[in-house]
């Protein structure tokens, strides 16, 4: 098929390019920077395009459009699919499914409600928090944080609430996998469907997880999340990254718990379980479970 993608040069964008030229597709990898979407794959065709200036999307030539930017452009991208188009595949995010005050996820949602009262069959695919590819912000940033604390020093980490809420990561290549498939499996309407791990886990058992993948015990502390989340802001301030911001350590506590059996069922892909997914990310990391970028190992 000819597939357009959007949100070619994201986190999971670039690999879902990749994928997709290795399967026999053409694909039309649609960014705002030249540079970067020239970087992802020599045999996909690069489109610079500007999701503000929806007026200016030319796709006339798509038969299938795949976007994993922002749940908000949907309204940008959708007027400009062409009728004939068999494939539509658009991505959300797990945390629509939140209670809490969430301006980006009231976007998300806007941008959905269009999708769905539209009368053409598509697909909504709403992952987890995604993991492994050397991009990620969420489990590389814990990894560099526990690669960065000095050996002489015990390792202890303060969680909100320690840490026992319930989170569900899914492995960056299930996300390209799901993908795949639903641009191969007609969609039942506008058909909506969560991408997660196999099994939810306690963020404190994940953080220990990868505390022993290198070789460190880790303590957990209890902080109240509300202490917490003003001591990410605060480091903000003075210039400190820490590996959770305040906004995440506010969504911490709400557990993370997904049926992924529609994952299975309707796609056909299996969601790889944690320790199959690290052991994966240090073979094709050279032995090395945190990127080169991120890693600074204190022995001193």
């Amino acid at each position: 098929m000819k597939v357009a993608v959007f949100g070619a040069t994201g986190k999971t964008g670039r690999y879902l390019v990749r994928a997709l030229v290795a399967a026999g597709h053409t694909v039309f990898a649609f960014g705002r920077d030249a540079q970067r979407l020239a970087a992802i794959c020599p045999d996909a065709v690069p489109r610079v395009a500007d999701l503000d200036e929806a007026a200016k999307l030319d796709l006339s030539d798509a038969e299938a459009v795949v976007s994993l930017a922002h749940g908000r452009f949907v309204p940008a991208i959708l007027p400009a699919v062409p009728a004939a188009c068999g494939r539509i595949v658009f991505t959300g995010s797990t945390r629509i499914f939140s209670a809490l005050d969430d301006p980006a996820a009231d976007a998300v949602r806007r941008g959905l409600a269009v999708l769905r009262s539209c009368d053409r069959p598509a697909w909504i695919l709403h992952p987890s928090m995604i993991f492994g590819a050397p991009e990620d912000r969420n489990v590389n940033r814990i990894l560099a944080f526990i690669a960065r604390w000095p050996r002489r020093m015990p390792l202890c980490l303060p969680l909100p609430n320690g840490g026992r809420h319930l989170v569900q990561p899914i492995y960056y290549k299930d996300v390209v996998a799901a993908v795949a498939a639903a641009l191969e499996t007609p969609p039942d309407g506008v058909e909506e469907i969560v991408l997660a791990g196999p099994e939810p886990i306690r963020y404190r058992d994940l953080v220990a997880a990868l505390a022993n993948e290198l070789n460190r015990r880790a303590t957990i502390w209890t902080v109240p999340s509300s202490v917490l989340a003003g001591a990410m802001a605060l480091a903000g301030k003075l210039g400190i990254v820490p590996p959770v911001d305040a906004a995440g350590i506010r969504r911490a506590t709400e557990d993370k718990s997904f049926d992924v059996a529609p994952m299975r069922d309707r796609l056909g892909v299996e969601p790889t379980p944690l320790a199959a997914a690290l052991a994966n990310m240090r073979a094709e990391r050279g032995g090395s479970l945190v990127p080169s970028s991120l890693s600074r190992d204190d022995d001193g």
